[in-house]
């Protein structure tokens, strides 16, 4: 478990070398690939591609900030780790699942607002995931350097 934490990066760097590569192969091979959102009285329509590519280079941006930290020899808690790591991959997870085509209609409505919780909760996730990248990278580097 320890060596996890110590390779961090890597591992971050890899899921965001696995979604660029998704994104590549969307836009290639499924060059008309939309998400569709509806939010309340918005509706968003998101190419597959671009949201592999922005959450692909948040994923190596995330791992530039563990490998800072190990290159300084600071040392990061696993628990907030795993749940960055976890909390992180399920918004991505939330969206793949669940895109189905579902018509707006009364039959209809159960699914649709299942969905939309689901969405939601996925995002609410991935903030507080994120929340604990920096509340991570902020105790350990306050840690290091109390104990100078």
């Amino acid at each position: 478990m320890n060596t996890i934490k110590e390779k961090a990066h890597l591992v971050f760097w890899t899921l965001g070398i696995l979604l660029i590569a998704l994104q590549v192969l969307f836009s290639i091979v499924y060059p008309d690939s939309t998400l569709d959102i509806n939010i309340h009285d918005t509706y968003l329509v998101i190419a597959y591609a671009h949201l592999f590519n922005v959450l692909g280079t948040w994923f190596i941006l995330c791992g530039v900030g563990y490998w800072i930290l190990k290159l300084r020899r600071i040392t990061i808690f696993g628990w907030m780790f795993w749940l960055h790591l976890i909390f992180t991959v399920l918004f991505p997870l939330s969206f793949a699942t669940t895109n189905m085509d579902i018509k707006p209609t009364l039959e209809n409505f159960r699914m649709i607002q299942y969905i939309e919780s689901l969405w939601f909760f996925g995002l609410t996730l991935f903030v507080l995931g994120q929340l604990l990248y920096f509340l991570n990278i902020f105790i350990s580097t306050l840690k290091k350097v109390k104990s100078r």
